[in-house]
């Protein structure tokens, strides 16, 4: 099977898992001014698009959000501009031209808010992973200061009273960037199976 499209995988009031790389590795932020500058970026395009951001976790060269979308159409082009705006801030504060990111980006299917959550908890580990701190909380460029620390973070949106974190939920790490869906077996079965049945001749 083929590279999915992200019109065949995205709808109205999905959960995602969104990443977006620079081209070559280049590092993208460099000092706190750039994080911060992409963050207002960020909270101005989920007002305007309405979408939400639950977990997000900025890197040198990436980025990752874990979102809920309104209009898929929408999130796109609103992702698209707050790139558009960092790249020319980009280009003008370091002198530099040419295209910085690698591609639009690529957003994984998340079945439900307790799979948003495992993804989101698992986005907030890269720093951690990356050794560039020895724990999340030091890390200041994502959510989870938020969720540890209780740090009030504009960008980040709650989720509802009665969300619970289930103590069953198991995934594949992998799962979280690999593929078109994150979520449990019966879930990721459901969505291949109906794109099976929606080609001709099956």
């Amino acid at each position: 099977m083929g590279r999915i499209r992200r019109k065949d995988i995205l709808y109205a009031g999905c959960y995602a898992h969104v990443i977006s790389r620079s081209i070559r590795k280049l590092r993208l932020f460099n000092d706190a001014e750039d994080f911060n500058l992409f963050k207002d970026f960020l909270i101005r395009a989920k007002t305007k698009a309405s979408f939400q951001i639950f977990h997000y976790c900025f890197m040198q060269t990436h980025f990752h959000l874990a979102v809920k979308m309104g209009d898929p159409n929408d999130f796109s082009l609103g992702i698209r501009d707050v790139k558009r705006s960092y790249a020319y801030k980009f280009h003008s504060k370091y002198k530099l031209s040419g295209p910085i990111w690698r591609e639009r980006f690529k957003a994984l299917l998340i079945e439900n808010e307790e799979y948003l959550y495992a993804c989101g908890r698992y986005i907030e580990e890269n720093p951690v992973k990356a050794q560039i701190v020895k724990q999340n909380t030091d890390w200041k460029y994502s959510s989870s200061r938020h969720y540890e620390l209780n740090e009030n973070d504009p960008l980040i949106n709650y989720y509802g009273d009665d969300f619970k974190v289930s103590k069953k939920l198991s995934v594949d790490e992998e799962s979280f960037e690999k593929g078109s869906v994150i979520g449990s077996d019966f879930f990721r079965f459901q969505f291949f199976d109906s794109r099976r049945r929606a080609r001709p001749g099956t």
